[in-house]
Parts: C-alpha cells; structure tokens; sequence
C-alpha cells in the first residue's frame, strides 16, 4: 500500500475541487495506506489572480484536527503544507515551519524569471535548453540554501506546460545543472519527489514514454541519491496515488528499493 506525498482541497487550496470527505473516498478507492495533504502556500505570488495562492495556517491546522476524525482507521492523513520558493521567503517560510506541527513539508518553485509559467507562456520561446537549465539551476538554490523542507517538488514542472513536440524534461538537456542538483540534494538529505501529475501530463499528450527519463533517476542513483517520495499532486479525488504502480515497477527496474514519506518531519522507509 503506498502513501501519496503530494495533495490538495479546495478547502485550503484554491486551484483544487474536492473537499476532504472527496480526499478520503479517493484515497480508499486507490488503497493507499495514508495522503499528505499538502495545502498551497505561495506568499508573495506575483500575479494578481483571483485563485488564493496561500492560506490561513491556523484554520487549516484546526480544521485538519477535525479532519481527522473523519478519516477511517484504514487510511492515515498527514498534515503538510506545499511552499512556493522565493529566495527573499526563507526567513518567513522557516518560522512558518517551525511554528507549526507539519508532517511534511514540500518546497516547490511555480515560478521561472519571477513568472508562473502556468499563466505566461512566452518564456518557452527560449527554447528546452535555456529554460529546463534556468529552471533546474533554481532548484539547486533550495537544495543548496537554509530551507527547512524535507521533499523538493516535481523538478519538471516547467516542462508540464511546454509548447515543444516533446516536452519532456530530459538529463540531457541540463546534465552539469542536474548533477549540481543531485549533490545538493544528496548533502542537504533532501527527497526527489517523482510527481505523477507529470506522468499524467505527457500520458494524455500521447507520448511514447510518459514516465520520467530513466537517466535522471539514474544519475541521482549514481551520485547517491536514495531518497524518493511519491506524490500525485492530487487536485481532485481521481488524481490520488495515480500511476503509483506503475512508477513503483519504474524505480524498481532502475535499482531502487525504498520509497521515502515523512511523518512528524522524519523519514518513513516503505519497501518497493
């Protein structure tokens, strides 16, 4: 049974449609073992939209109490937050963490040259290269800086709503920016999250090979990485511990054997 590290209600987090009663029946219909809800918080976002990108911390931890009780002893919910990286948030984004009894903490980065590419395309105009290593180099940032997060968000998230006839996010577009990355990772033991809403992403775009390029995964092996979570990214209750199996079978043809959760901020080891 797998733990999905990545999900979001429309309660706390406004891009997303179902309400915890939707999260659990979802995550029962999946048989995952627990979900980490992971609510939006993306302080400072510089769009003015009329999607909340933060949320009250407080209510959300009260109402996660209340949430509790609603869930059945077969499936364990897991308090997190997701935090949208700005180098000028760490000092606020800390004291959040530390003023708060997370489970988890994600540290993600919806933002490229200061824009989300989800609203503004024209930064894909620079073209895979550029932009796949300006975005990886921004990564190397939170795993090389003073963040206290334990799992880094789907590092391909700016290949999710590229224009490109392929769009996926190779090791050899940015191999020096990866490496970078995975030594920082591996130093700061922080997790690599495989975010299946990518997965999902390039499934329905027709690509031959939606799962994540083998040479990623494998180079961060090679340098030593072992620490991997599994996150949907669920906004809806269909989305929760989607293409886990088949990820599962992935990593394990690749040489990896344990998948990494965190509860009360420490690793949890499951057994590919």
């Amino acid at each position: 049974m797998f733990i999905d590290s990545h999900s979001h209600t429309k309660h706390f987090s406004g891009d997303a449609r179902m309400n915890i009663s939707d999260l659990i029946s979802g995550a029962l219909s999946a048989s995952l073992k627990a979900v980490v809800i992971t609510e939006h918080y993306d302080d400072d976002y510089p769009h003015k939209i009329d999607t909340p990108m933060t949320c009250d911390i407080e209510s959300y931890y009260e109402s996660f109490q209340q949430w509790l009780t609603q869930s059945p002893p077969s499936l364990e919910l897991r308090f997190g937050i997701e935090m949208g990286y700005q180098s000028g948030l760490v000092n606020r984004y800390n004291n959040i963490v530390q003023n708060y009894p997370f489970d988890s903490v994600i540290m993600s980065s919806h933002l490229i040259y200061g824009i989300d590419p989800y609203l503004f395309r024209d930064c894909y105009d620079l073209g895979p290269k550029e932009l796949y290593s300006k975005y990886i180099s921004d990564l190397v940032e939170i795993a090389s800086g003073n963040c206290n997060f334990d799992i880094l968000g789907h590092y391909d998230y700016i290949s999710r709503y590229a224009p490109y006839k392929d769009c996926k996010m190779y090791y050899d577009i940015c191999p020096d920016e990866f490496d970078t990355l995975f030594r920082a990772m591996i130093n700061s033991e922080k997790s690599l999250e495989i975010n299946t809403r990518s997965i999902s992403k390039l499934r329905s775009q027709g690509h031959d090979n939606p799962m994540p390029d083998d040479r990623i995964l494998l180079r961060y092996k090679e340098l030593g990485g072992t620490i991997i979570s599994l996150g949907s990214d669920a906004h809806s209750p269909d989305g929760l511990g989607q293409y886990f199996n088949e990820t599962r079978k992935f990593l394990k043809q690749l040489g990896f054997d344990i998948l990494t959760s965190y509860k009360n901020r420490k690793p949890q080891m499951t057994v590919l």
